[in-house]
Protein backbone atom coordinates (compact mmCIF):
# COMPACT_ATOMS: atom_id res chain seq x y z
CA UNK A 1 0.00 0.00 0.00
CA UNK A 2 1.49 3.30 -1.08
CA UNK A 3 0.73 6.62 0.57
CA UNK A 4 0.04 9.61 -1.72
CA UNK A 5 3.58 10.89 -1.05
CA UNK A 6 5.26 7.61 -1.97
CA UNK A 7 5.86 6.11 1.47
CA UNK A 8 5.28 2.36 1.45
CA UNK A 9 2.82 1.93 4.35
CA UNK A 10 3.63 -1.78 4.51
CA UNK A 11 7.18 -0.82 5.54
CA UNK A 12 6.07 1.73 8.16
CA UNK A 13 6.78 0.66 11.76
CA UNK A 14 3.43 2.02 12.98
CA UNK A 15 1.50 0.13 10.29
CA UNK A 16 3.47 -3.08 10.91
CA UNK A 17 2.96 -2.85 14.69
CA UNK A 18 -0.76 -2.32 14.16
CA UNK A 19 -1.06 -5.28 11.81
CA UNK A 20 0.99 -7.63 14.01
CA UNK A 21 -0.45 -6.41 17.34
CA UNK A 22 3.08 -6.81 18.69
CA UNK A 23 3.29 -4.98 22.03
CA UNK A 24 7.08 -4.61 21.87
CA UNK A 25 6.89 -3.08 18.39
CA UNK A 26 4.09 -0.81 19.62
CA UNK A 27 6.29 0.45 22.48
CA UNK A 28 9.14 1.11 20.01
CA UNK A 29 6.80 3.11 17.77
CA UNK A 30 5.78 5.34 20.69
CA UNK A 31 9.44 5.80 21.65
CA UNK A 32 10.68 6.44 18.11
CA UNK A 33 7.87 8.40 16.48
CA UNK A 34 6.18 9.80 19.56
CA UNK A 35 9.44 10.57 21.38
CA UNK A 36 8.05 8.56 24.29
CA UNK A 37 4.97 10.74 24.64
CA UNK A 38 1.42 9.53 24.24
CA UNK A 39 0.39 5.97 23.63
CA UNK A 40 0.20 3.53 20.77
CA UNK A 41 -3.38 4.72 20.24
CA UNK A 42 -1.80 7.84 18.74
CA UNK A 43 0.14 5.68 16.26
CA UNK A 44 -2.24 2.78 15.52
CA UNK A 45 -2.62 2.93 11.75
CA UNK A 46 -4.34 1.13 8.88
CA UNK A 47 -2.46 3.14 6.24
CA UNK A 48 -3.03 6.75 5.27
CA UNK A 49 -5.55 6.01 2.53
CA UNK A 50 -7.92 4.42 5.00
CA UNK A 51 -11.19 6.40 4.83
CA UNK A 52 -11.61 6.66 8.61
CA UNK A 53 -9.10 9.19 10.00
CA UNK A 54 -9.59 7.74 13.50
CA UNK A 55 -7.83 4.58 12.30
CA UNK A 56 -4.79 6.42 10.96
CA UNK A 57 -1.84 7.55 13.07
CA UNK A 58 -2.58 11.05 14.38
CA UNK A 59 0.50 12.44 12.63
CA UNK A 60 -0.47 10.86 9.30
CA UNK A 61 -4.13 11.85 9.58
CA UNK A 62 -3.04 15.50 9.80
CA UNK A 63 -0.47 15.28 6.98
CA UNK A 64 -0.77 18.15 4.52
CA UNK A 65 0.22 15.98 1.56
CA UNK A 66 -2.44 13.39 2.44
CA UNK A 67 -5.05 16.14 2.88
CA UNK A 68 -4.16 17.73 -0.44
CA UNK A 69 -4.37 14.38 -2.28
CA UNK A 70 -7.79 13.71 -0.78
CA UNK A 71 -8.92 17.23 -1.69
CA UNK A 72 -7.74 16.78 -5.27
CA UNK A 73 -9.21 13.28 -5.54
CA UNK A 74 -5.95 11.45 -6.25
CA UNK A 75 -4.70 8.40 -4.38
CA UNK A 76 -1.10 9.16 -5.32
CA UNK A 77 0.53 12.52 -5.95
CA UNK A 78 2.11 11.19 -9.15
CA UNK A 79 -1.34 11.49 -10.75
CA UNK A 80 -1.80 15.13 -9.73
CA UNK A 81 -1.63 17.85 -12.37
CA UNK A 82 0.35 20.02 -9.90
CA UNK A 83 2.98 17.36 -9.18
CA UNK A 84 5.91 19.08 -10.90
CA UNK A 85 5.49 22.37 -9.04
CA UNK A 86 4.29 21.03 -5.69
CA UNK A 87 6.17 22.74 -2.87
CA UNK A 88 4.84 20.27 -0.27
CA UNK A 89 6.34 17.34 -2.15
CA UNK A 90 9.60 19.19 -2.83
CA UNK A 91 10.02 19.89 0.89
CA UNK A 92 9.08 16.32 1.78
CA UNK A 93 11.54 14.83 -0.73
CA UNK A 94 14.29 17.15 0.53
CA UNK A 95 13.68 15.82 4.04
CA UNK A 96 13.02 12.15 3.22
CA UNK A 97 14.79 11.88 -0.14
CA UNK A 98 16.24 8.68 -1.50
CA UNK A 99 14.01 5.83 -2.51
CA UNK A 100 10.75 7.73 -1.92
CA UNK A 101 11.69 10.49 -4.36
CA UNK A 102 12.97 7.91 -6.87
CA UNK A 103 9.76 5.89 -6.56
CA UNK A 104 7.61 8.96 -7.14
CA UNK A 105 9.71 10.10 -10.12
CA UNK A 106 9.23 6.69 -11.72
CA UNK A 107 5.48 6.71 -10.99
CA UNK A 108 5.10 10.23 -12.37
CA UNK A 109 6.90 9.23 -15.58
CA UNK A 110 4.64 6.19 -15.99
CA UNK A 111 1.53 8.25 -15.33
CA UNK A 112 2.47 10.99 -17.80
CA UNK A 113 3.42 8.53 -20.55
CA UNK A 114 0.13 6.63 -20.16
CA UNK A 115 -1.87 9.84 -20.19
CA UNK A 116 -0.27 10.83 -23.49
CA UNK A 117 -1.37 7.63 -25.26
Amino acid sequence: MLAPCGIDCAECAAYKATMSVDEEQMRKVVETFGEGKGSFNDWACLGCLHPEPGLIANYCASCGIRGCALERGVTNCAACSSYDGCEKLKAFFAEEGGSIAARMTMLRGAFVSREQT
